[in-house]
């Protein structure tokens, strides 16, 4: 998918059960991450550690990129988390293609 955001970032907004969030997101061209209203989101959504978060962009140009939200709670797939992988955390989340 980050070859398809725009190189410099921008605003962006996630669609999750209905209702929309607007954000900023950022970072380099191989690694993104979201700024200005992450946290609500996450707090409007009540996400805890361990939760999966799956992004399905829906539309992407140069003044919106927009991301269809689905939340996975204690029910993440076993078969989604590679059998290499130790000590999932925020710092080392899953990524999946």
């Amino acid at each position: 998918m980050n070859k398809e955001l725009p190189f410099a970032g921008g605003p962006g907004v996630l669609t999750y059960s209905g209702k929309k969030w607007n954000l900023f997101f950022g970072g380099a061209k191989t690694k993104y991450k979201f700024s200005t209203g992450w946290k609500i989101f996450g707090d409007d959504n009540n996400l805890k550690e361990g939760d999966g978060i799956a992004f399905e962009l829906s539309e992407c140009n140069p003044d919106n990129v927009e991301f269809k939200i689905q939340i996975l709670r204690e029910n993440f797939p076993a078969e989604l988390v590679p059998e290499d992988v130790e000590g999932i955390n925020t710092d080392n989340p899953i990524i999946i293609n």
